[in-house]
């Protein structure tokens, strides 16, 4: 079994969103069988010039051998994060071979085209649909809507026709962000793991917006044939 670590929703923005990826990492670094960082979407909040380079050199001062890859969620400005992690140690990609297996990292931070969903929810653009046909993996946004109805209601725009592309190929595990709490979930022979927040919790029992402090990270244990998934909270 190989380690994987998955941190998300980081929010960075000031002292105290810092202070706790700075909690994660130390837990990460801790775990000598770890390889591999998932860096699952809404890493920045409201990102400027720079704060994608101030995030790798942080990272760094925390974590020097593991391998991290990045996609980005509805608050990072997707375009900035390319530009600034292009030729870093943290790989913003399509897709990877980790672990012995496919994984294929799906840019969710598309706003929608229509005026029904609010803010917070995302889309996956024609490129991105373009990747579902071939596998999927790991996206910022839930592709199953999960959580409170105030949670639900800020989702993928095309989640629909995503579900319908993974039912078609087969597409059995989806690891993802942007729920701040850990909610798994199986429809229809997939399975979604949704990880927790290194900023601040919610708790979906709570029918309106909330945040808590209960943060976390995702274990993944994986395997060519095998997936198993824990949550840890710091």
């Amino acid at each position: 079994m190989n380690t994987i670590y998955q941190i998300s929703d980081c929010h960075l923005s000031d002292e105290s969103s810092y202070e706790n990826l700075r909690k994660a990492l130390e837990y990460v670094n801790k775990d000598t069988k770890c390889e591999t960082i998932f860096l699952t979407g809404d890493i920045c909040c409201n990102p400027k010039l720079g704060d994608y380079i101030r995030l790798e050199a942080f990272i760094r001062q925390h974590i020097s051998k593991q391998s991290i890859y990045a996609i980005a969620g509805n608050h990072d400005d997707s375009s900035l994060m390319r530009k600034e992690l292009k030729g870093s140690t943290i790989c913003v990609t399509d897709r990877a071979n980790v672990c012995g297996r496919e994984f294929l990292f799906l840019d969710s931070s598309f706003k929608p085209k229509g005026s029904v969903h609010p803010l917070g929810s995302g889309r996956i653009n024609n490129r991105g649909l373009a990747q579902l046909k071939k596998q999927l993996r790991k996206a910022s946004h839930p592709i199953i809507p999960v959580g409170a109805d105030w949670m639900k209601a800020i989702r993928l725009e095309n989640d629909f026709y995503m579900m319908k592309v993974l039912q078609k190929y087969g597409v059995r595990e989806v690891i993802c962000g942007h729920g701040h709490d850990q909610i798994t979930t199986t429809q229809q022979g997939m399975t979604q793991y949704m990880a927790p927040s290194t900023a601040y919790g919610f708790d979906h029992s709570i029918e309106e917006y909330n945040r808590s402090d209960k943060i976390g990270l995702s274990k993944l244990s994986v395997s060519q044939y095998s997936f198993d998934y824990l949550v840890i909270y710091l």
